[in-house]
């Protein structure tokens, strides 16, 4: 998270509107950033584990209109993208997409930028 709001370029869209698995009601203004651990897949050798984990992780960026979502988006991926340091080996982008962000019958309509990440790090 720290890589995260430490990044100016990203900030300049978002402000400190970044959280996991939700964003709390108490955090107000847009655009924001949702993340998610998807999955985890630890390595292993012979003698056990190797400390080794391959994890996806979404990032959704809510914004109330497309490009500004877009914009807020890109500034992730440029701060994400190929990144090596401290527990991170590398993250990659594996996918990004556009999806509606409203439940049935919402009254404002969010528009929403997906993207999907592999984090490889240690344990």
């Amino acid at each position: 998270m720290g890589l995260l709001l430490g990044a100016a370029g990203l900030t300049a869209h978002v402000g400190n509107r970044i959280n996991w698995t939700a964003k709390p009601q108490s955090v107000s203004g847009l655009p924001y950033v949702v993340m998610q651990r998807i999955d985890g897949v630890r390595d292993y050798h012979m003698k056990g584990a190797s400390g080794y984990v391959s994890s996806r992780v979404q990032a959704d960026v809510y914004a109330a209109n497309y490009t500004a979502g877009k914009k807020a988006a890109r500034a992730l991926i440029a701060v994400l993208s190929g990144y090596r340091g401290g527990i991170f080996q590398g993250i990659f982008i594996d996918s990004e997409r556009d999806l509606p962000a409203a439940d049935a019958g919402e009254v404002t309509q969010l528009f929403r930028t997906s993207v999907d990440l592999i984090i490889h790090h240690t344990n």
